[in-house]
């Protein structure tokens, strides 16, 4: 059973009331449910409804409610909207009522009615969870005791009742409107459903079912894409005139939407009450022979317009204007273009034919009588004149272009004006052009003269002018003046319009400047004056000085502008330090030892003075150091230098003692490293030589200080100094007892001389090979003792008397 309560079945409602009298109320719900689709245990159990009332102004249910009310019908909603369908949609609605009387004494706030029922078709493609949305369809009955008249409000109520299906690509066309009992002006608007109940508690009743919801009610949420103003998806979509509750849609999609109208009661400008309609539209594929429709304007402005047939699969058409005196008012072109006799409202019928079938669509238009706006000519103004623009009819409204929504304007704007004049949404336009005329009277001639002498001057005003008057009286527009004045000039153009100008003429004494270059000694400053006093003079310096005087100490070169009215003269001096005289010239640079006398070689010099203790022309140095002179110039300006005294030690060098050495060696003799030159007696430039021969050698070294060092050396080479043959021991035992661990150790001491000694296993390999009798084998091979036995050595050397000589034999490795 609880199943059969959730179950989605309802397609639409809406409430409407009428008062009886005595407080009392008749309140009538329509509700409609899907016949077809919607589940018949939940259309029964809608047998009966709960009908709450809740108080305006608190928002609480009333005691005593809600109340079960019995259900009547149903009714079979049969009306298709279109005459000439050939294959209808599969779709049923029904509609049931319910009704009821209420008292409802007048109290602040008035009353909410509501039904709240949950749920709605679970296929509707508008919404959030449609099979989980329920229906809530309220009214608000207003206090009588606040309304303009102080009578109680009947609700408007629609007249009929929307198909029960909608066809895809193919116009709806439903007069939508409402009756008013009371004649309040209403305004009819798309809104948004409301919602109530839900799958938990479908029928609420302040029960086991769930409690009804109170005012401010809660509304549905759209799905993905729709909105207020765009609820199904159509081309052009739904919409809802304003004014006469005329429904427009053509549908592009299949499927089930949810769609709010509304009307609204204003009495007295102010808004009573309102009636809303919640339908479920189903919108399907359709087989129709023909389908009249045309684009509806609101209002035509004018009495020519151009109709834009929109009918579908039409042999034929005839239109009627709604024109009742008239017979002719007809015509049977697809998209006629008609002109009105006059302004007012008309009904304007087309009728679509295909073979049998006809189909008729009729409209209100309204006819709004043209308005001809008339502006003036286009005006040339002065600058700063403005002219009065007014509207020669009486409209609604007028808009100009400079913003003002006024009868009339007034403006100096230059550029083009428009005024547009409303009736209803209709406008017409008018134009015209303001010139500002902006020609200006330029004088020209401004001159200043710098001298006392008389003048004649031209002085004259720009062409393009009617008239010139100057303020000498004169007429012409070049004349001659010949004093020291401001001179003006009036203008005056074709267009009458005035505009001033001066020309000044000055006439100053000659300014007279002149400052003479000047030298002086360094760090002296001097007072440089243009001999032009104020206030009668305006001195400026590129200083920035702007007095008469200017005192300047750094050397360059520098300005002064000297001003008397509108005169100036202008001079430019340079200041000069006397050049320095006096350079001790470069740092001195001594080897080992400072013996020289240093003189001051400078005419005219005074008051010399050495390192600030000794006086004189000349000085002995004998020491290193900072030597620092000081002295009068020529000119008498105070000069001083200095230069370094740097002592530096020759060059340490030792070639060695006097030698005797074998014939066979060849010793090399080294001079030493960090020198900037050598030279040998053999010619060599090198740091180290090769004695080859008996003899004195000897070589001069110079250091990068400049400094100088000699040596010599006496060699004496003999061929019996030292013995000529070597001994090779026999056997050796490397067994590191300190005794004959090495071979062959053989104490060849004949140094620098050729030496080679190889020895070899006895399967001739080799194990060791020697260049220096200081190189000897410790028995092992490869870092691993070699095997006991018998091993092969050969020797190669040059002796003490430079001959060559060899030796082999072999040896035994003992452990």
């Amino acid at each position: 059973m609880a199943s059969s309560l959730r179950a989605t079945h309802i397609v639409g409602g809406d409430v409407r009331y009428k008062y009886l009298g005595n407080n009392q109320y008749s309140i009538r719900y329509e509700v409609y449910f899907d016949c077809l689709n919607g589940n018949p245990s939940a259309i029964s159990s809608d047998g009966t409804a709960y009908i709450g009332v809740f108080n305006g102004r608190t928002r609480n249910l009333v005691s005593g409610y809600p109340k079960l009310i019995n259900r009547q019908g149903p009714k079979r909603v049969v009306k298709t909207n279109y005459n000439c369908i050939v294959v209808a949609p599969n779709a049923c609605v029904d509609q049931y009522w319910y009704e009821m009387t209420f008292t409802l004494p007048p109290i602040t706030g008035g009353y909410y009615i509501s039904f709240q029922r949950c749920c709605r078709n679970g296929s509707i493609s508008n919404l959030i969870d449609p099979g989980g949305t329920g229906a809530n369809y309220w009214i608000q009955i207003p206090d009588s005791r606040i309304l303009s008249n102080k009578k109680e409000n009947n609700s408007a109520f629609f007249k009929e009742l929307p198909p029960n299906f909608l066809c895809t690509n193919t116009p709806l066309k439903f007069d939508h409107s409402a009756t008013d009992p009371d004649g309040d002006s209403l305004v009819y608007e798309l809104y948004r459903p409301y919602t109530g109940g839900n799958t938990n508690f479908p029928r609420p009743d302040q029960g086991a079912n769930g409690n009804l919801q109170n005012p401010p009610f809660s509304q549905i949420i759209w799905g993905l894409n729709y909105e207020d103003t765009n609820q199904i998806n159509g081309n052009p979509y739904l919409q809802i005139d304003s004014k006469t509750g005329y429904l427009t849609l053509t549908p592009t999609k299949i499927g089930q939407f949810v769609v709010g109208i509304l009307v609204k009661e204003y009495r007295g400008g102010s808004l009573i009450s309102t009636t809303r309609r919640d339908y479920q539209f189903n919108v399907q594929s359709c087989v129709i022979d023909v389908v009249a429709s045309y684009f509806v304007p609101t209002f035509i402005c004018g009495f020519k317009y151009k109709f834009q047939n929109r009918s579908t699969s039409a042999q034929r058409y005839h239109w009627d204007f709604g024109i009742d005196s008239l017979k002719n008012d007809t015509s049977n072109i697809a998209s006629p273009t008609f002109t009105f006799p006059r302004a007012g409202v008309f009904k304007v019928k087309l009728l679509a034919y295909k073979n049998k079938c006809v189909d008729s669509f009729v409209a209100t238009v309204i006819v709004v009588e043209t308005l001809k706006p008339k502006l003036p000519a286009d005006t040339i103004i002065c600058p700063g004149f403005k002219v009065t623009l007014t509207s020669n009819i009486i409209a609604e409204a007028y808009k100009w272009s400079t913003g003002e929504k006024t009868k009339s304007i007034e403006t100096g704007a230059e550029g083009w004006v428009y005024l547009d004049v409303y009736s209803k949404i209709c406008f017409w336009r008018d134009s015209m052009k303001i010139v500002v005329d902006k020609n200006k009277v330029r004088g020209y001639g401004d001159t200043v003269f710098c001298h006392d002498d008389k003048f004649l001057h031209p002085i004259g005003a720009d062409s393009g002018m009617k008239k010139y008057t100057w303020s000498t009286g004169e007429t012409s527009r070049i004349i001659k003046v010949n004093k020291s004045l401001k001179f003006y000039v009036l203008g005056e153009t074709n267009n009458r319009c005035f505009s001033r100008d001066s020309v000044m003429i000055s006439q100053f004494s000659p300014v007279k400047v002149v400052i003479n270059d000047t030298n002086v000694c360094t760090g002296i400053s001097v007072r440089f004056d243009s001999k032009n006093p104020a206030p009668k003079f305006f001195t400026s310096w590129s200083t920035g000085e702007i007095n008469q005087y200017c005192d300047i100490k750094i050397p360059g070169i520098y300005s002064v502008k000297v001003t008397m009215g509108l005169c100036s003269n202008r001079d430019t001096f340079t200041l000069l330090n006397y050049p320095n005289e006096f350079k001790l010239g470069k740092d001195l640079r001594f080897c080992n030892k400072i013996d020289t006398q240093l003189t001051v070689s400078l005419p005219n010099a005074k008051r010399i003075v050495w390192n600030n203790e000794n006086s004189g022309i000349s000085y002995r140095l004998v020491q290193p150091g900072k030597l620092v002179v000081s002295l009068l110039n020529s000119h008498d300006c105070p000069e001083k230098d200095s230069i370094n005294v740097l002592l530096f030690p020759n060059p340490l060098l030792n070639l060695g003692a006097d030698t005797a050495l074998c014939l066979s060696e060849k010793p090399i003799l080294d001079a030493g490293s960090g020198m900037s030159s050598y030279i040998w007696n053999t010619g060599s430039n090198k740091q180290k030589i090769i004695a080859y021969d008996s003899g004195q050698y000897w070589v001069r070294v110079k250091d990068f200080e400049g400094c100088v060092s000699y040596d010599t050396l006496n060699l004496i080479k003999r061929k019996d100094l030292l013995p000529s043959i070597i001994f090779m021991p026999t056997a050796f035992t490397p067994n590191e007892d300190g005794r004959n661990d090495l071979y062959p150790s053989n104490q060849y001491q004949v140094k620098g001389s050729f030496y080679n000694v190889k020895l070899f296993n006895r399967w001739g390999e080799k194990v060791a090979d020697y260049n220096h009798p200081d190189l000897n084998w410790d028995g092992n091979i490869n870092g691993k003792p070699a095997p006991e036995g018998v091993y092969v050595f050969i020797a190669y050397w040059i002796g003490c008397d430079n001959e060559k000589r060899s030796m082999q034999g072999n040896f035994t490795l003992l452990r």
